[in-house]
């Protein structure tokens, strides 16, 4: 397997984790990013009504993203 290959099919791992962690516990997602703004940027960060609607699509979008990438290694392992 390439370099390139290996590289990818980490990416799609941690894209899949990061989407399924999106997808279980966006509650828990929102109250870290809200830490963050909190800490990092000084900066209040009010959820809306639709954040943990957001925050389980971003985790649907990483999902797709780690199936693509490890698709991708597939492609090029195959050459």
């Amino acid at each position: 397997m390439t370099r390139l290959a290996t590289l990818l099919r980490l990416s799609a791992v941690s894209n899949v984790l990061s989407g399924v962690a999106h997808l279980l516990a966006p509650g828990l997602i929102v109250r870290a990013a809200q830490t963050g703004y909190d800490r990092v940027l000084a900066v209040d960060f009010e959820p809306r009504e639709n954040t943990t609607r957001r925050v389980r699509l971003l985790g649907v979008l990483s999902l797709l993203a780690g199936w693509l990438l490890w698709r991708a290694a597939d492609a090029i392992a195959e050459d």
